[in-house]
């Protein structure tokens, strides 16, 4: 089974995270949710913050993600028209990032000062990567906040009582029953065990240059 074929289907006992967090919030404003709800162990891996309304009829002019533990190198993409603001995050154990060691990793990226104001009820996306904990089956939490103007916020901080853990027989079932006990549930990322070099698998026409590069990268 392929990377993207697990990426889509994989949740089974574990059907949840990213994509839950939409279906939870019903007919109610839809939650803040991240584009994935896996990602490989151990590989930069990118992401996509979407928030989806503003803060009670007033338009959005930031937004804050906070970097879970056990992820490094984490980096936002350039947004045209935004400022972006690391928050440092000192470690106990300094590690080795790019062939030198680091004693603090980026702990939140805030995007900020718009050019534009996204309007209450329109929706915009924040994409940032960082490298994936190598700790397979971990539950990874994204707090986030959407920022708007007044002063007004919408945060999606709350985190389940209990540590989630996906060996449970009743994780698919606790974690429903948190993501919808909240307003504001922090998206959930489940870390996978990749295949390889690359998180993603190669068919025979890949590998003889056959498919496009855009399929290619999708698998």
């Amino acid at each position: 089974m392929t990377f993207k074929t697990r990426l889509m289907t994989t949740l089974g006992s574990a059907a949840l995270c990213a994509g839950l967090s939409m279906a939870a919030a019903g007919s109610a404003s839809a939650h803040n949710v991240l584009n994935v709800s896996e990602a490989p162990a151990g590989h930069l891996f990118p992401m996509v913050l979407n928030v989806n309304h503003g803060c009670k009829g007033a338009p959005v002019i930031g937004a804050r993600v906070q970097i879970p533990d056990g992820i490094v190198d984490a980096k936002a993409v350039d947004k045209q028209g935004w400022e972006i603001e690391y928050k440092m995050r000192e470690l106990e154990t300094p590690v080795m990032l790019h062939g030198r060691e680091v004693k603090e990793v980026i702990g939140e990226i805030v995007w900020k000062n718009p050019a534009d104001t996204i309007p209450s009820d329109g929706w915009a996306t924040f994409e940032f990567r960082g490298t994936i904990p190598k700790e397979v089956g971990k539950v990874m939490h994204f707090k986030n906040i959407t920022v708007c103007e007044g002063g007004k916020t919408d945060p999606y901080v709350d985190l389940p009582e209990q540590a989630l853990d996906v060996n449970d027989p009743e994780f698919a079932k606790k974690a429903w029953a948190f993501m919808t006990a909240t307003p504001g549930p922090a998206p959930m990322v489940i870390v996978r065990k990749a295949k390889g070099q690359y998180p993603w698998e190669w068919t025979p026409e890949q590998v003889r240059g056959d498919a496009s590069a855009q399929e290619a990268m999708a698998r």
